[in-house]
């Protein structure tokens, strides 16, 4: 729970400051580093928070194995930090990290090939109102084009995806 509360904290102070800043002169700097920075945070409190030393070069000890309490809190997390994402216009490097850190903290070494987190990206897709222009073009950022990661992407899309979001079948 520490590590939900601790990336939602950073990813809040990410979605309250935008993505872009405007200075005196009227012109926008971009802040991707900043998120970047709150992402990197959330991974210290991510990594303390499971027990693992940093300094000692990243070692973690094994994660448990996973409950369904556990499993449905990831699949949760995933989904908000892309509802987060989505909604604030980020850098999709800087989203895929924390993705990867929020995997990585469960044990998961390839966030990519695994069906549960595409599920949940795509969950959270839906969630915040992505069209399903928006949801395409987000997707192929996301995986390129591949089918099988398309398709668990799109379930989770379509579980949550506004009715008006979706072609009828």
């Amino acid at each position: 729970m520490k590590i939900v509360v601790s990336l939602f904290a950073a990813l809040a102070l990410v979605a309250m400051t935008g993505c872009s800043f405007s200075n005196s002169s009227g012109s926008l700097s971009d802040s991707s580093g900043s998120m970047s920075d709150s992402i990197g945070s959330s991974s210290k409190s991510i990594s303390s928070s499971s027990g693992g030393d940093e300094s000692a070069g990243g070692a973690e000890p094994a994660p448990a194995p996973e409950t369904t309490d556990d499993t449905a809190s990831y699949q949760q997390d995933v989904s908000q930090l892309a509802i987060t994402y989505l909604k604030s216009g980020g850098d999709l490097g800087v989203f895929t990290a924390g993705i990867g850190k929020l995997a990585s903290a469960r044990g998961i070494t390839d966030w990519e090939g695994d069906a549960e987190t595409a599920q949940a990206i795509g969950s959270g897709a839906g969630t915040a109102g992505l069209e399903e222009t928006a949801f395409n073009n987000f997707a192929k950022q996301l995986f390129g084009n591949d089918r099988t990661k398309l398709n668990e992407l799109r379930i989770g899309y379509q579980r949550t995806a506004p009715a008006s979001a979706t072609p009828s079948s």
